[in-house]
């Protein structure tokens, strides 16, 4: 049994497809309320349903001296946003980001790859963004924390790879990523089962209203990055 022919067919895998649980629509968690997932008039004042609340002036916070964008905000591709969140328990991170595109994929884009059988029924897309850290966290090697909102209301992570995947590398913030730094992204999303790509998402919890991107679908070229 000579090694050749096996290795040459060896194909990387991906390292994790995963959706978050985050959206919740209608979820049956018992410790989170449903009220933020589908309705627009999500506020903790419940006065006036009609009408703009004035809350969108009070979400407006200020971290690092940098204000924030309010939460609930749509967006359209190439506007910035600026958000906090918490990485993990002792970083907080600020961030301006902007998505810059989104392409739908075929999934023979992943041909040299091997996908389970979830996968292969799945949407790939490739998000662009760029981040620039404008607080005071060094967040070298921190997940971009961009979302992809299916049609199901279900919110994505985006995949990663266990090797390198030029046309879209979907990798982590890189090192030395300290304040003022900038850098651009390729996310690369699965919607299960041929799922459709609504918006990406920031929301970094369950009681924050997501801020959202929306825009036109960009079509692949030959060798896309």
């Amino acid at each position: 049994m000579h090694n050749d022919r096996v290795t040459r067919r060896v194909l990387p895998a991906l390292a994790a497809v995963a959706a978050l649980v985050l959206a919740g629509c209608g979820g049956g968690s018992g410790s989170s309320t449903p009220s933020a997932a589908g309705s627009d008039s999500a506020s903790s004042s419940q006065g006036s349903p009609s009408g703009p609340s004035p809350s969108a002036s009070e979400s407006r916070t200020v971290v690092d001296g940098v204000t924030l964008t309010a939460q609930g905000s749509e967006l359209k591709v190439g506007q910035t946003a600026r958000v906090s969140w918490r990485p993990d328990q002792k970083t907080v991170g600020v961030i301006a980001v902007s998505v810059t595109k989104l392409v739908r994929m075929p999934i023979s884009a992943f041909s040299d790859w091997r996908l389970n059988a979830a996968t292969q029924r799945s949407t790939p897309y490739f998000v662009h963004a760029t981040v620039r850290n404008i607080g005071r966290s060094d967040l070298s090697g921190q997940p971009v924390p961009l979302y992809l909102l299916d049609q199901r209301n279900t919110l994505l992570q985006a995949s990663t790879f266990q090797a390198s995947y030029a046309a879209c590398p979907s990798r982590p913030l890189p090192a030395k990523f300290t304040r003022s730094k900038r850098t651009s992204v390729c996310l690369v999303y699965f919607a299960p089962d041929h799922g459709r790509l609504v918006a990406i998402s920031f929301r970094p919890s369950q009681s924050f209203q997501a801020i959202t991107w929306t825009g036109p679908l960009a079509k692949p070229g030959k060798h896309h990055h």
